[in-house]
Protein backbone atom coordinates (compact mmCIF):
# COMPACT_ATOMS: atom_id res chain seq x y z
CA UNK A 1 0.00 0.00 0.00
CA UNK A 2 2.44 2.73 0.68
CA UNK A 3 4.75 1.77 -1.94
CA UNK A 4 1.72 2.30 -4.70
CA UNK A 5 1.18 5.81 -2.99
CA UNK A 6 4.61 6.51 -3.03
CA UNK A 7 4.74 5.60 -6.85
CA UNK A 8 1.60 8.16 -7.31
CA UNK A 9 3.22 11.17 -5.29
CA UNK A 10 6.58 10.49 -7.76
CA UNK A 11 4.87 11.14 -10.74
CA UNK A 12 4.66 14.79 -11.34
CA UNK A 13 1.29 15.81 -12.93
CA UNK A 14 1.04 16.12 -16.81
CA UNK A 15 1.15 19.65 -17.78
CA UNK A 16 -1.58 19.17 -20.61
CA UNK A 17 -3.88 17.58 -17.70
CA UNK A 18 -6.30 20.66 -18.35
CA UNK A 19 -7.38 19.02 -21.66
CA UNK A 20 -11.10 18.09 -21.63
CA UNK A 21 -10.69 13.71 -21.67
CA UNK A 22 -14.06 12.60 -23.77
CA UNK A 23 -14.29 15.21 -25.64
CA UNK A 24 -15.06 12.46 -28.62
CA UNK A 25 -17.67 10.87 -26.64
CA UNK A 26 -19.44 14.26 -25.70
CA UNK A 27 -19.23 15.63 -29.67
CA UNK A 28 -20.69 12.54 -30.68
CA UNK A 29 -23.42 12.81 -28.76
CA UNK A 30 -23.89 16.43 -29.83
CA UNK A 31 -23.96 15.32 -33.03
CA UNK A 32 -26.26 12.28 -32.58
CA UNK A 33 -28.62 14.25 -30.79
CA UNK A 34 -28.71 17.18 -33.87
CA UNK A 35 -28.81 14.66 -36.40
CA UNK A 36 -32.07 12.47 -34.44
CA UNK A 37 -33.82 15.51 -34.24
CA UNK A 38 -33.10 17.04 -37.21
CA UNK A 39 -33.49 13.85 -39.53
CA UNK A 40 -37.36 13.37 -37.40
CA UNK A 41 -37.92 16.90 -38.44
CA UNK A 42 -36.73 16.19 -42.29
CA UNK A 43 -38.79 12.98 -41.70
CA UNK A 44 -42.11 14.04 -40.82
CA UNK A 45 -42.31 17.29 -41.99
CA UNK A 46 -39.98 18.42 -44.47
CA UNK A 47 -41.17 21.60 -45.70
CA UNK A 48 -40.90 22.93 -42.32
CA UNK A 49 -37.71 22.11 -41.40
CA UNK A 50 -36.46 23.04 -45.01
CA UNK A 51 -37.37 26.43 -44.42
CA UNK A 52 -36.13 26.29 -40.58
CA UNK A 53 -32.93 25.33 -41.59
CA UNK A 54 -32.23 27.01 -44.48
CA UNK A 55 -33.54 30.58 -44.58
CA UNK A 56 -36.30 30.42 -45.63
CA UNK A 57 -35.25 28.62 -48.75
CA UNK A 58 -38.43 26.17 -50.17
CA UNK A 59 -39.16 22.44 -51.66
CA UNK A 60 -38.96 21.68 -55.20
CA UNK A 61 -41.34 20.17 -56.91
CA UNK A 62 -40.78 16.31 -56.28
CA UNK A 63 -38.27 17.02 -53.23
CA UNK A 64 -40.49 15.72 -50.85
CA UNK A 65 -39.39 12.19 -50.70
CA UNK A 66 -35.54 12.81 -50.72
CA UNK A 67 -35.50 15.34 -47.62
CA UNK A 68 -37.77 12.18 -46.28
CA UNK A 69 -35.07 9.60 -47.17
CA UNK A 70 -32.33 11.87 -45.84
CA UNK A 71 -34.03 12.29 -42.66
CA UNK A 72 -34.61 8.65 -42.12
CA UNK A 73 -30.78 8.22 -42.71
CA UNK A 74 -29.79 11.21 -40.29
CA UNK A 75 -32.34 9.49 -37.90
CA UNK A 76 -30.40 6.48 -38.42
CA UNK A 77 -26.97 7.76 -37.99
CA UNK A 78 -27.91 9.64 -34.85
CA UNK A 79 -29.10 6.79 -33.10
CA UNK A 80 -25.57 5.11 -33.61
CA UNK A 81 -24.06 8.04 -32.64
CA UNK A 82 -25.72 8.14 -29.12
CA UNK A 83 -25.25 4.13 -28.97
CA UNK A 84 -21.48 5.37 -29.57
CA UNK A 85 -21.61 6.80 -26.28
CA UNK A 86 -21.65 3.64 -24.16
CA UNK A 87 -19.03 1.63 -26.51
CA UNK A 88 -15.17 1.73 -25.94
CA UNK A 89 -12.89 4.56 -27.42
CA UNK A 90 -11.56 2.10 -30.07
CA UNK A 91 -14.97 1.96 -31.42
CA UNK A 92 -16.03 5.67 -30.67
CA UNK A 93 -13.01 6.44 -32.83
CA UNK A 94 -13.93 4.51 -35.92
CA UNK A 95 -17.00 6.29 -35.71
CA UNK A 96 -15.71 9.48 -35.44
CA UNK A 97 -13.53 9.02 -38.53
CA UNK A 98 -16.78 7.95 -40.30
CA UNK A 99 -18.97 11.16 -38.92
CA UNK A 100 -15.83 13.49 -39.65
CA UNK A 101 -15.87 11.94 -43.48
CA UNK A 102 -19.38 12.23 -43.67
CA UNK A 103 -19.69 15.86 -42.56
CA UNK A 104 -16.81 16.86 -44.98
CA UNK A 105 -18.85 15.27 -47.57
CA UNK A 106 -22.11 17.05 -46.75
CA UNK A 107 -20.34 20.49 -46.85
CA UNK A 108 -18.44 19.52 -50.68
CA UNK A 109 -21.68 18.33 -51.38
CA UNK A 110 -23.81 21.73 -50.57
CA UNK A 111 -20.67 23.80 -51.95
CA UNK A 112 -21.47 21.98 -55.23
CA UNK A 113 -25.02 21.79 -55.41
CA UNK A 114 -26.31 24.51 -52.86
CA UNK A 115 -27.46 26.46 -55.66
CA UNK A 116 -29.21 24.46 -57.61
CA UNK A 117 -31.40 23.02 -55.16
CA UNK A 118 -32.67 26.30 -54.03
CA UNK A 119 -30.69 26.52 -50.63
CA UNK A 120 -28.18 29.48 -49.75
CA UNK A 121 -24.70 29.08 -51.11
CA UNK A 122 -22.05 27.82 -48.57
CA UNK A 123 -21.15 30.56 -46.52
CA UNK A 124 -19.44 30.43 -42.62
CA UNK A 125 -21.61 33.68 -42.14
CA UNK A 126 -24.61 31.41 -42.33
CA UNK A 127 -25.62 30.24 -39.19
CA UNK A 128 -26.30 26.19 -40.44
CA UNK A 129 -23.40 25.65 -42.33
CA UNK A 130 -21.35 27.83 -39.37
CA UNK A 131 -22.55 24.57 -37.37
CA UNK A 132 -21.90 21.96 -39.43
CA UNK A 133 -18.19 23.34 -40.03
CA UNK A 134 -17.93 23.36 -36.13
CA UNK A 135 -19.08 19.94 -35.88
CA UNK A 136 -16.50 19.12 -38.14
CA UNK A 137 -13.68 20.47 -36.29
CA UNK A 138 -15.58 19.56 -33.05
CA UNK A 139 -15.15 15.94 -34.35
CA UNK A 140 -11.57 16.18 -35.86
CA UNK A 141 -9.77 17.80 -32.72
CA UNK A 142 -12.15 14.95 -30.85
CA UNK A 143 -9.93 12.64 -32.91
CA UNK A 144 -6.73 13.37 -32.22
CA UNK A 145 -7.27 14.00 -28.35
CA UNK A 146 -8.77 10.27 -28.66
CA UNK A 147 -5.24 8.90 -30.21
CA UNK A 148 -3.48 10.84 -27.39
CA UNK A 149 -5.49 9.95 -24.82
CA UNK A 150 -4.59 6.21 -23.08
CA UNK A 151 -1.34 6.80 -21.03
CA UNK A 152 -0.76 10.45 -21.86
CA UNK A 153 -3.44 12.37 -20.09
CA UNK A 154 -4.73 9.31 -17.72
CA UNK A 155 -3.12 6.44 -15.96
CA UNK A 156 -6.53 4.81 -14.62
CA UNK A 157 -7.60 3.22 -17.60
CA UNK A 158 -5.27 0.27 -17.46
CA UNK A 159 -3.91 0.62 -21.07
CA UNK A 160 -0.60 -0.48 -21.91
CA UNK A 161 0.82 3.01 -20.68
CA UNK A 162 0.10 2.64 -17.32
CA UNK A 163 2.36 1.59 -14.85
CA UNK A 164 0.01 -0.90 -13.09
CA UNK A 165 -0.64 -2.26 -16.20
CA UNK A 166 2.72 -3.28 -16.83
CA UNK A 167 2.99 -4.79 -12.82
CA UNK A 168 0.11 -7.14 -13.82
CA UNK A 169 2.04 -8.19 -16.75
CA UNK A 170 5.04 -8.87 -15.33
CA UNK A 171 3.79 -10.42 -12.72
CA UNK A 172 1.97 -13.30 -14.67
CA UNK A 173 4.63 -13.99 -17.05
Amino acid sequence: MFVVAHRRRACPPHPLTHVPMGLLKHTLTFIGTAFTVGGGAFMFAPADAVTAVYGGASLTKGSTYAWTRSGTFEMGFGALLLLSRSWGSEERFKIGVVTLCMICGLLFNVHNHAGSAGMPKLALTDPTYALVFLMALATAVGLVLNKLEPGIFTQDKGSKGTRKSARLRTKRA
